[in-house]
């Protein structure tokens, strides 16, 4: 069986009543771009449960309650599993250099950080979903300052504009689904908006 090999980015840390992330200076790079407020998937390594007897455990009761029935780890949240690896959705609260403070979490001081990424919305609430991944255009997908807009990629000919969502558009970890006549309704409204900017705007973004 091919085996791969994980490179700690950081670890956590608690230190009196704070929790923060404590991101190794070598990927301190990676955390360009992640503001306070955002939300992040955290990806950690249980360390502590990490031994060939844990990792062939595949019952386990929930919430290590033995009154429970015995479930296979991937139903559970358990920390002991094959590779035991553990999922956070967090908020960032403050960042100072390379260190990202959030909110208290269950993992022990020194857990070491396997991998961050952004919350989204539309791919980690997929009961909001309105548009399948597969008909999602991502390589034509744009991004204006903090917003993405991401277009369908698909034709559906026989779709009515009001009933063919057009457009994905992203803020932050928000996502909201603009039918194709609402695209044109806000392309309408920032025609109209960019009519009335200064002249002399115009005349510099025309250059």
């Amino acid at each position: 069986m091919e085996k791969f090999n994980l490179i700690p980015v950081g670890v956590v840390r608690h230190l009196e009543e704070e929790t923060f992330l404590e991101i190794y200076p070598e990927f301190a790079d990676a955390i360009g771009g992640l503001n306070e407020g955002d939300w992040i998937k955290l990806i950690l390594w249980f360390h502590e449960s990490d031994n060939p007897e844990r990792r062939k455990i595949l019952k386990v009761h929930p919430y290590n309650n033995p009154e429970n029935p015995l479930r296979g780890v991937f139903a559970t949240r358990s920390p002991v599993r094959p590779n035991p690896l553990a999922l956070y959705t967090v908020q960032i609260h403050r960042i100072e250099g390379n260190t990202l403070f959030i909110d208290w979490i269950d993992a022990h001081d020194g857990t070491p950080i396997v991998d961050i990424k952004i919350f989204v919305e539309r791919l980690d609430c997929p009961i909001q979903r309105e548009v399948d991944e597969k008909e999602v255009d991502i390589w034509g997908a744009r991004q204006i300052g903090e917003i993405n807009l991401i277009p369908r990629g698909d034709e559906l000919e026989e779709a009515k504009p009001e009933k063919y969502t057009a457009l994905i558009v992203e803020l932050g970890e928000k996502t909201t689904y603009l039918n194709a006549a609402e695209l044109v309704e806000l392309i309408n409204a920032l025609n109209e908006i960019y009519e009335e900017l200064p002249v002399e705007i115009k005349d510099k973004l025309r250059r």
